[in-house]
């Protein structure tokens, strides 16, 4: 079984250096890892070369990070070659896993969804990836993550597996122990910042956290990838969870693969941004327009109703809201077409069984 890991980067080759560095620790034997720079301006893509000399060190808390006394090969991809799948694949497989690393350079930032996607679609046509694992690049994987994420997806029925995402700036509480969508548009990570101890048995949700989750190639060609035509960033990853589910497809949490999230690094923490406010008011609303069932609509237009009166009234943020709305009525339309075009293999009774009603506590 192969696995192509796919780390975005925007600004931030720290992280995303550190992510890289977990995953070269896998017991597992056949990975790739993609790096897909979403157009940094910073120094990324210089740093980037550097550490597959040997040249970089960083400091982590949770792995050792040394690459200097065996250099790794770089295989630079333009954004235009990916799309052709212009690769020397021969070369490539020549060396081993944890000995290569791709570096996909976008033109521009086509933000979360967008970015992933141009990784996943080469991942899949050049590479011939079974299994896909999004690692957000403030995320790391453990040794076991990969061998038991993909034990988990072997079940042809699974189009989804997340693991164990514990805190990273304090291990003892978990981040995300698989996702929660509320029928209000909402979707919540399960057990956020309860003892890491909870949460300790493998079961079906509703949505997946796509900081660190493995998707089966089988899933993605059924439901597709990523809507970057809707989300930039916020609530991409529920509407494709959904839309797996929707394709017949099971999303499975598994508490015996593990992972840490430090969480904004790369966005420098936009939790009560503007950016953060108006995209989330778009996508909790896009979304739900997407995916659930018509009967939840009252529910979900006052879910979003709240959001905004919240941020408008008491967090002042008056602006924000107004250009969550804006981006609303522009993609509304296109919402409609899209909904229509999802495939539904299942019932809306089967689809609504793992749904809650759960009000966002801001």
């Amino acid at each position: 079984m192969r696995v192509s890991v796919i780390i975005l980067n925007w600004n931030d080759w720290r992280s995303t250096i550190e992510a890289i560095e977990s995953v070269y620790r896998s017991h597992f034997d056949n990975y790739d890892i993609i790096v897909v720079d979403n157009a940094s301006t910073d120094e990324s893509i210089k740093k980037i070369r550097e550490y597959s000399h040997g040249k970089v060190k960083i400091e982590s808390r949770y792995i050792s990070l040394n690459r200097t006394n065996k250099p790794l090969h770089l295989f630079e991809v333009s954004e235009d070659d990916a799309k052709r799948g212009h690769f020397n694949k021969k070369l490539y497989e020549k060396y081993d896993p944890d000995r290569r690393l791709i570096l996909i350079k976008n033109k521009k930032n086509y933000g979360f969804g967008g970015g992933n996607n141009i990784g996943i679609k080469f991942a899949l046509s050049v590479l011939g990836a079974e299994y896909i694992l999004l690692l957000n690049n403030d995320a790391l994987v453990t040794p076991e993550t990969l061998k038991n994420l993909v034990k988990t997806a072997e079940d042809k029925k699974v189009g989804g597996v997340a693991p164990k995402i514990l805190w990273a700036k304090d291990p003892r509480f978990i981040d995300s122990a698989g996702g929660e969508y509320s029928k209000n548009g909402y979707s919540f990570d399960r057990g956020k910042f309860q003892p890491k101890e909870l949460f300790g048995k493998r079961e079906e949700v509703s949505t997946l956290c796509a900081a660190c989750v493995l998707y089966s190639s089988r899933a993605l060609f059924e439901a597709g990838l990523f809507n970057d035509k809707l989300f930039f960033i916020y609530y991409e990853d529920t509407d494709l969870a959904s839309r797996i589910r929707w394709a017949g497809f099971k999303l499975v949490y598994e508490p015996s693969a593990r992972a840490y999230h430090y969480g904004g690094k790369s966005t420098g923490g936009l939790k009560a941004s503007d950016l953060a406010i108006s995209h989330s008011l778009k996508g909790q609303l896009t979304c739900a327009i997407l995916n659930l069932p018509k009967r939840y609509t009252p529910i979900y237009f006052a879910g979003n109703l709240i959001y905004a009166f919240y941020n408008a009234i008491v967090r002042r943020r008056i602006k924000a809201v107004a250009e969550g709305y804006a981006m609303i009525l522009q993609t509304f339309p296109k919402a409609i077409r899209f909904r229509r075009k999802v495939q539904r293999k299942i019932s809306e009774k089967e689809f609504s069984r793992l749904l809650l009603l759960k009000w966002k506590a801001f």
